[in-house]
């Protein structure tokens, strides 16, 4: 397509007399790490301390993913999970390294659990001591 086709088949500049349109948004700029960059993978006791703090002052709803190994592994546990939550920021959590997240669970006690397929996770963050009283799923939501 030449030029001046695209600029025929861009209705916004046509509209316009050519010119480009007052109100153009400025392009998307592309979400590629988190805004506070990415967390350290918590591996330790007294790292998984400071999560659990962070996480029992932060407020809302906690955004909770698992990560499990299903297509490499036979099982459902988890290796790693992933949480998010206002003034708590983002953590990464390896439940190898800190098998026992009761204390986190514990902590969002109350608080309600944002999952996307709540059914795949529930198991595994069960098994590690993660358990939601309140629970929204996105994939139901989406249905």
């Amino acid at each position: 397509m030449t030029d001046a086709q695209e600029t025929a088949a861009d209705t916004s500049l046509r509209t316009t007399g050519g010119a480009p349109p007052d109100d153009v948004a400025p392009a998307p700029i592309p979400l590629l790490e988190p805004r506070e960059g990415i967390p350290p993978v918590v591996t330790s006791d007294d790292a998984l301390a400071e999560v659990v703090a962070a996480f029992a002052a932060g407020t809302g709803p906690v955004a909770v993913d698992a990560e499990r190994a299903s297509g490499y592994r036979y099982g459902q546990r988890a290796y790693l999970v992933q949480l998010r939550r206002e003034g708590a920021g983002s953590a990464l959590v390896d439940p190898v390294g800190c098998p026992d997240l009761s204390g986190l669970g514990s902590a969002l006690s109350g608080t309600e659990w944002i999952l996307h397929a709540a059914t795949q996770d529930l198991p595994c963050l069960r098994d590690i001591g993660m358990t939601p009283t309140s629970l929204f799923d996105t994939e139901l939501a989406g249905r």
